[in-house]
């Protein structure tokens, strides 16, 4: 049975797509960024980024059939919520400290202002819900039951027939 549109909520791996988001975003910005902030701020923030979205896809390749394979699979999803986390500081400072864009094409610098806002707005945004699909996701592994074989019967490990 189908879910209406509008009753659909968040998949389970949507931090692997939320995740490429932020990724994505963070270079198309980043780039913006005139070249004397790149070793200050550019390419850690880029890099951190890019950790949140490789821990994200490492995380969702591990199906857990083993006790050290949710290990592995929580250990990646924290990881991810980490450089979430360090990810979400980063360009909040950037943005307090350096202007996205100086004046171009006419606008005044209240419109940068406004401009940069959004954009800042954008990735808190993206960076929160990030973080609720890391953590409900991280809930749930540690949740999940495993696989188990089923027991043998008898010596040897062969089944008793009658």
């Amino acid at each position: 049975m189908s879910v209406p549109k509008g009753d659909r909520g968040k998949s389970g791996v949507q931090f692997v797509d939320t995740a490429d988001t932020i990724e994505q975003r963070a270079m198309e910005v980043c780039k913006k960024w005139p070249k004397s902030y790149m070793f200050i701020i550019t390419q850690r923030t880029v890099a951190l980024a890019s950790e949140v979205y490789e821990h994200a896809q490492k995380a969702n390749a591990i199906m857990p059939q083993t006790e050290d394979e949710r290990q592995e699979r929580a250990l990646e999803l924290e990881r991810a919520l980490g450089a979430n986390y360090a990810f979400a500081r980063k360009i909040e400072r950037a943005f307090s400290l350096f202007p996205i864009c100086g004046q171009k094409d006419g606008r005044s610098q209240n419109e940068e202002a406004e401009k940069s806002g959004r954009l800042l707005e954008e990735f808190m945004t993206l960076c929160k819900d990030e973080e609720n699909a890391l953590k409900g996701n991280l809930h749930y592994v540690r949740k999940m039951e495993l696989h188990k074989p089923p027991k043998q019967k008898g010596k040897g490990g062969a089944a008793k027939t009658e």
